[in-house]
């Protein structure tokens, strides 16, 4: 006799955890910290850096609705984080951005748009008017 996971007490809901959890560690750091990292490098102070994380949130969220992924408990968690990150970027001993000045505002703007944007797109790619509208 194989015992599976529905033979173990609390095996599938344990498994269904370790995946949640695997999914929201890939999605913090490839749509959260490499995203904004990698757009924040090449735009820098530039106004065209909301427009480039505006457009970078489509494909993160895409990928959300690809694995049928809920994002409200990462988006606070990003938010936060975000907002920690903005606020060290100026701070004189940062390397990052050495000897420029950083527009806070800018960086607050686009970032905090671009967190709403991927979450707000990638609850909406997984409802059900959006299935409808591409089984059309």
């Amino acid at each position: 006799m194989i015992l599976g996971l529905d033979d173990i007490p609390g095996g599938a809901g344990i498994v269904s955890f370790l995946i949640w959890l695997a999914l929201s560690a890939l999605f913090y750091f490839v749509c959260y910290v490499a995203a904004l990292n990698v757009i924040d490098d090449l735009t820098r102070n530039s106004v065209i850096k909301i427009p480039a994380m505006l457009g970078a949130a489509v494909p993160s969220a895409g990928a959300m609705a690809i694995f049928n992924y809920k994002p409200l408990v990462l988006f606070i968690v990003m938010a936060v984080a975000n907002y920690f990150r903005v606020k060290a970027l100026g701070k004189p001993g940062s390397k990052k951005f050495e000897g420029v000045v950083i527009n806070k505002s800018l960086f607050f703007i686009a970032s905090y748009g671009y967190l709403c944007f991927l979450t707000t797109l990638a609850i909406y790619f997984q409802s059900e008017d959006f299935l409808m509208l591409l089984n059309q």
